[in-house]
């Protein structure tokens, strides 16, 4: 096959742009920011369930302390009432004695009971930090989310605007290069990695990096410019500087 210098030189220029185009579009599938936020959203579904168990402990917690303050006051409330019928003096020997036998037992129940609210209030006032810890770290991560998806987006469009350009330019240049050299550069292209043509630096292929053997590039040298060389390794196009 034939093909003018002009030609070949201008099919070069088309696989720069090509691999410019494959390069961007990989970049494009690949930004960090994808993974960044795939992390995020993890760590996002980890925070909530966290939360939601954090919560219900605290929830059960506040119940208990609740429940605990009620016993306590009930408990005061017998003992004020107590005090109160020994204070009448209406009470006989025998009554006085019950009472401040009873007030003792009460004390002591009372006391049980203070030492048990401390423990939950304790324990309430952990699970409550637990929650406001869980809280702080999700909305930090939010926020980290929402910068990342502008740097996402940002990325997305500079790669997205080189890719056009690129395009824009491969258009402009396809109609200059003769058909046959065209169809034959996209059939090798598309089985070859994206790479459909390659310059012949020395005795190098450029596109699979192999020397060529002597006796090739003997054979190479002998012909006219406008012969198409193909690598013997790699099959390829090859133009020659």
């Amino acid at each position: 096959m034939k093909a003018s210098v002009s030609d070949q030189n201008n099919l070069i220029e088309l696989q720069r742009i090509d691999t410019a185009i494959m390069q961007a579009t990989h970049k494009l599938k690949t930004l960090p920011e994808h993974e960044q936020l795939t992390a995020i959203q993890t760590r996002l579904a980890g925070s909530a369930e966290l939360l939601a168990t954090a919560e219900v402990q605290l929830t059960d917690v506040t119940i208990d302390l609740r429940r605990s303050e009620v016993d306590v006051e009930s408990v005061a409330d017998r003992m004020a009432k107590d005090e109160a019928r020994m204070s009448n003096g209406s009470t006989s020997p025998k009554e006085l004695e019950q009472l401040q036998h009873e007030i003792a037992t009460l004390a002591k129940r009372k006391a049980e009971l203070e030492d048990s609210e401390l423990e939950i209030m304790m324990s309430a006032d952990g699970a409550k930090e637990k929650v406001e810890i869980i809280k702080r770290d999700e909305e930090g991560l939010k926020q980290l989310e929402l910068e990342i998806n502008v740097r996402l987006e940002n990325g997305v469009a500079e790669l997205e605007r080189e890719i056009q350009l690129k395009k824009s330019e491969r258009t402009l240049l396809t109609p200059k290069i003769e058909i046959g050299l065209i169809d034959l550069y996209e059939k090798i292209k598309s089985n070859g990695g994206g790479i459909g043509a390659a310059l012949l630096i020395g005795s190098t292929c450029d596109g699979c990096r192999l020397v060529i053997n002597a006796v090739e590039m003997e054979r190479i040298k002998s012909l006219e410019a406008d012969e198409v060389l193909r690598c013997e390794e790699c099959r390829r196009i090859l133009v020659r500087i």
